[in-house]
């Protein structure tokens, strides 16, 4: 609320330089826009005193509220307890925190990889005015029921920059579903996917999430070459942080830095709806046409601590998020008969824009803090506004309805990210 009071009064630009969790958590960290009268601007900062008027990067914000909990440069009134007691008398002169932290809800959304496999489902409607080796003739043959199993991984770089930390990521994934044609233009199914992002960021530390996505998905098929398909999901995500924590990098007796490990444990929900469309122009054994589609994203975290006794702890309040992204592309495919199948070599690319998600505030506060006595807050990274999804892929159609595929994708052009991956498969139709 606070932050969204600022941002009418003072017009923050939200295209600004990403987060940077390099000093903490970033994605989790983004607090939820919500309108609040100016009329009420007292109240506010009456009952959130302890936020700091003026958000900023992890790095000086943790800074400034050490050297206020450690009453420098007096050292007589100290606001903490414990570990953080100790700390404080440690320190001559100011100090430094520094933290590790995760965006991985500010990454770009690819397209879901039911969406990616499942379009193909398209092709279920057998179309009698082609030629054998169309590219549409991918599902003759096929039946009521499908399954498919899918299996890949991903690299994700995040860049550093003033507002968050740079990691990089390794995200194995898998997916298995099942669908029913209800008639030839209507299918429906169940989808489960789970992955796992493991990543290590560039000071130190690093994050591990687990997440579980069942989803309900429906392709439509309007017309002769055009289709429609639908995904509705939710995702539980089990999250592990090791973040490094910094103080007195300058200023302490010995000259020395204290530098020490915390770890959080939190969980998060995060609820998907992906839409997607086109139409397939057929030109001999070749296919083209132009695809759209929308991704909508409400990812929401309960407030948490980081577990150790370091001295260095952070609480982090409740985080909100929400994206929403249009994707505007074109696919390219080609159809050739081969003894084992229908071997389709194909070529797709959008362009994705970001209309929701913007740089936000996160409140924060020392653990080991007398209660009462404050805390601080910070501003996490912009997203960025546009970039690139280029997938490059194979599909090898057999008989009786069994399908094999792998597929290539990479993020470009997006100045937080760059990832690439791939992933193979099956599906099987009765």
């Amino acid at each position: 609320m606070f932050y969204d009071l600022k941002q009418n009064l003072t017009k923050l630009e939200i295209n600004r330089s990403e987060l940077d969790f390099e000093r903490c958590l970033s994605v989790w960290s983004t607090s939820r826009n919500l309108r609040f009268p100016l009329s009420a601007f007292g109240l506010l900062a009456a009952t959130m005193s302890w936020q700091t008027a003026n958000a900023e990067n992890f790095n000086n914000a943790s800074s400034a509220e050490l050297d206020r909990i450690c009453d420098r440069p007096n050292f007589v009134n100290i606001k903490a307890t414990g570990n953080l007691f100790d700390i404080c008398q440690g320190l001559q002169q100011g100090g430094t925190t520094a933290g590790a932290g995760v965006g991985t809800q500010s990454q770009p959304n690819s397209l879901l990889i039911s969406q990616q496999q499942l379009k193909d489902a398209q092709t279920q409607k057998e179309k009698k005015d082609r030629p054998r080796g169309s590219a549409d003739a991918v599902a003759n043959n096929w039946g009521r029921f499908s399954t498919f199993l899918t299996a890949g991984a991903t690299t994700l770089r995040h860049r550093q920059n003033e507002f968050e930390e740079g990691y990089n990521s390794t995200i194995p994934s898998v997916t298995v579903g099942a669908g029913y044609s209800i008639s030839k233009s209507l299918e429906a199914g169940l989808a489960f996917n789970y992955s796992n992002s493991n990543a290590d960021f560039n000071s130190g530390g690093g994050f591990n999430v687990d997440s579980y996505t069942p989803l309900l998905y429906i392709n439509y098929l309007p017309f002769d070459n055009a289709f429609a398909n639908l995904a509705l999901g939710y995702t539980r995500q089990n999250q592990t942080t090791d973040r490094l924590a910094v103080a007195g990098t300058d200023g302490r007796i010995d000259n020395a830095t204290i530098s020490r490990l915390t770890t959080g444990n939190l969980n998060a929900n995060q609820y998907t709806l992906n839409f997607l469309s086109g139409y397939d122009h057929p030109i001999e054994n070749i296919t083209i046409g132009p695809r759209i589609g929308v991704d909508v994203r409400q990812w929401e975290m309960n407030g948490y601590q980081e577990s150790t006794n370091t001295g260095l702890e952070l609480r982090y309040n409740s985080q909100y998020q929400t994206s929403v992204q249009s994707t505007l592309g074109l696919s390219a495919s080609s159809a050739h008969n081969t003894p084992y199948g229908d071997l389709i070599p194909q070529f797709n690319a959008f362009w994705v824009h970001e209309y929701a998600n913007n740089s936000r505030t996160v409140n924060a506060q020392f653990v080991q803090t007398i209660p009462g006595t404050g805390g601080f807050s910070f501003q996490t990274e912009s997203p960025a506004r546009n970039w690139a999804v280029i997938d490059l892929g194979v599909s090898l159609v057999m008989q009786k309805g069994v399908q094999a595929f792998a597929n290539f994708s990479t993020v470009q052009g997006n100045r937080n990210f760059e990832s690439y991956g791939g992933n193979v498969g099956v599906r099987v139709g009765w």
